[in-house]
């Protein structure tokens, strides 16, 4: 599950005089950080009781709605988001997290792409489209658009290894090895991309370093790494 992030709505999404509802908002954003959800929402519920138009309020409801995976009333919060101020971009990039949450990768795949529209210089929203085009088997949308994202200027170690991921799938195993290696650069403790380049190691009958890999896998904790090693060593 794709955890959302709450925004301090700073930006004019409505222009807002009514103290309670933005002291409430204030005060909820205070519960969020410390991780007490319940008191968020109840916070924001005061909000919107106190002024039903104030956006930034359900905008953080359904970020923590959907953070406790209450994903459809996050959805009414966020749609309501939208048909006040429809030309916000990270109000449908939310929704695509929502919508990818549930297993809906079309309607998230929209929802990015409105973002994007939107916002061509939206970085988190091209990864996440690439993350839903890659589960929909669109590997050439995926790397698209992961490869839009590094252009302009993201440099995360999940997007240089999700692209290798697609890279070794179809058969690119030295550029998805390349991408592991920029993924643990960037993120050491990354698991995975040293589980995930050893295998690449091993389709080019690299042994030695797989074998150096998965050892430093399995002590970062990866639960099929010791097993690989086994399995290899038995040969």
């Amino acid at each position: 599950m794709r955890y959302l992030s709450r925004i301090i709505w700073i930006i004019s999404l409505a222009a807002c005089t009514n103290q309670p509802a933005t002291e409430s908002n204030r005060r909820a954003l205070e519960y969020i950080d410390r991780g007490l959800h319940e008191q968020a929402i109840e916070a924001l519920d005061n909000a919107i009781d106190s002024d039903a138009a104030y956006l930034p309020a359900y905008f953080n409801r359904a970020v923590v709605r959907a953070n406790m995976k209450m994903t459809r009333e996050a959805l009414e919060d966020i749609g309501r988001v939208i048909a006040g101020a429809p030309g916000h971009a990270r109000a449908y990039y939310q929704r695509g997290i929502i919508h990818e949450n549930l297993g809906e990768e079309k309607e998230a795949i929209r929802d990015y792409s409105r973002a994007i529209a939107l916002d061509p210089a939206f970085t988190d929203a091209y990864h996440y489209r690439g993350i839903a085009r890659y589960k929909t088997r669109d590997l050439d949308g995926a790397i698209a658009d992961y490869d839009a994202a590094i252009a302009l200027g993201l440099q995360s170690s999940a997007i240089f290894f999700n692209r290798a991921v697609v890279l070794q799938q179809q058969g690119e195993t030295g550029e998805a090895i390349d991408g592991y290696s920029r993924s643990i650069a960037i993120d050491p403790s990354n698991a995975s991309a040293y589980y995930n380049r050893a295998i690449a190691r091993l389709q080019l009958d690299n042994r030695k370093e797989a074998l150096q890999d998965l050892e430093t896998s399995r002590r970062l904790g990866h639960p099929g790494a010791a097993g690989t090693i086994a399995r290899i060593l038995a040969r």
